[in-house]
């Protein structure tokens, strides 16, 4: 696959490259097409002028041995001759001026074609620095190209590096959302069980005050009890001593509920 594609991007290219030269072919000569076929135009010119100049010339060799024959016959001749010889040099002096125009736009298309030829040089030499100035261009758009694709590779890699720490960002988002549903389902057990542990240590303490309480309760009945014996016993006592133990056992009835309160 990446071998198909590979052929097929080098065929795209080929195709490209073909497909401008083509058009830098088409910009660039046709500017110069009028003076390529001008150049031709003067080239057959002075191919045909040559021709009619070589003609021209056996005329006049041919024309002035004529004249060199009517010129030895004339001394033996009538006045014939002599007007022939005449129509024969008005003749061969047309001929003459002809040649002489013809030498002249010879002349003439010489320095054209000159002129022509420096302007296609100059030409040339444009188009040869085009020709630079394009392949520098093509080099330049190859390593562009070259690093487009390795930038193209890059932006393809981090996608995809970007997709994969995303993934692990949304899985650890659910890791998150889970543990702190734990943690808050932990909390709350938690909570619960504080709030148990308070009650039963509520009710614990409640029933040990109880007991606490009916333990000394019953402790001072049962002395004062002994103590009330102990004086039935004993006998009579006075008034003031009465009121110190009814005193004294005040005192420590109070001592003991005390006691018990703060424990």
């Amino acid at each position: 696959m990446a071998a198909s594609k590979a052929s097929c991007d080098d065929s795209d290219w080929r195709k490209t490259i073909i497909i401008r030269l083509q058009n830098r072919n088409k910009s660039q000569t046709n500017c110069f097409q009028d003076l390529i076929s001008f150049h031709n135009k003067l080239f057959d010119s002075s191919i045909a002028l040559r021709s009619e100049n070589f003609q021209l010339t056996i005329q006049n060799e041919k024309l002035r041995m004529e004249n060199f024959d009517l010129q030895s016959r004339s001394g033996t001749g009538d006045g014939k001759p002599n007007e022939k010889i005449q129509v024969l040099e008005q003749k061969l002096l047309h001929q003459q001026e002809e040649l002489t125009e013809l030498h002249r736009r010879k002349g003439e298309n010489a320095q054209q074609i000159i002129d022509l030829n420096h302007k296609l040089q100059e030409k040339e030499k444009q188009l040869l620095a085009h020709e630079i100035s394009l392949s520098d261009g093509m080099t330049v758009n190859t390593t562009l190209r070259a690093e487009i694709q390795m930038y193209q590779n890059n932006i393809k890699e981090l996608e995809n590096l970007n997709q994969m720490l995303k993934d692990e960002h949304q899985a650890l988002q659910l890791a998150f959302a889970s543990l702190e549903d734990k943690l808050r389902k932990a909390q709350d057990e938690n909570r619960c069980l504080v709030e148990r542990l308070i009650r039963y240590k509520s009710k614990d303490a409640d029933k040990m005050n109880e007991e606490n309480e009916n333990f000394v309760r019953k402790q001072n009945t049962e002395f004062w009890l002994s103590i009330e014996m102990t004086a039935l016993e004993i006998g009579p006592v006075k008034i003031t001593k009465f009121y110190e133990v009814r005193l004294f056992k005040n005192f420590c009835s109070q001592g003991l509920s005390t006691q018990t309160l703060s424990k």
